[in-house]
């Protein structure tokens, strides 16, 4: 009787989960699932001299990636389609599978340097430097007179 109790307090909680969710939300997830889409993680850390971006993407290769600049957005995509055919005499089975990511990142438009920004692609993350400007750097670091 214990385990009936459980199973049925489990039973509410994944309907209250259900009910309880945003469903913008729950549409936008079952848009990725459905179209194949996965987000990679992101790391964005600041230094001094540039923003760098980390992207996991396992499994690629950096043909496979288009990164781009325009009107101050920086954009990352990458569409793979990989199909696999076995044939054997009295069937043949064909699947394939499409995965793509599109991700955009607003730049500060005064303080990057955009002719200047490098990518690579090394051990499935991809790197990419967004450097800061000349006059931004100089600017950050400045001496104090004390009177």
């Amino acid at each position: 009787m214990a385990n009936l109790i459980k199973r049925n307090d489990d039973l509410f909680s994944i309907f209250d989960d259900f009910f309880k969710r945003d469903w913008t939300e729950l549409n936008q997830g079952l848009n990725a699932v459905s179209l194949g889409t996965k987000m990679p993680a992101v790391n964005i850390t600041e230094t001094e001299t540039s923003f760098d971006l980390e992207v996991a993407a396992p499994g690629l290769k950096k043909e496979d990636f288009k990164v781009s600049v325009e009107n101050g957005t920086l954009t990352l995509s990458t569409e793979k389609e990989t199909t696999t055919e076995e044939s054997k005499d009295f069937y043949t089975r064909k699947e394939f599978n499409f995965t793509s990511f599109k991700r955009s990142f607003r730049l500060p438009e005064k303080t990057v340097d955009f002719d200047k920004i490098e990518g690579k692609y090394e051990d499935g993350i991809l790197h990419i430097i967004v450097p800061k400007k000349e006059e931004v750097i100089t600017k950050a670091v400045r001496e104090i007179q004390i009177n």
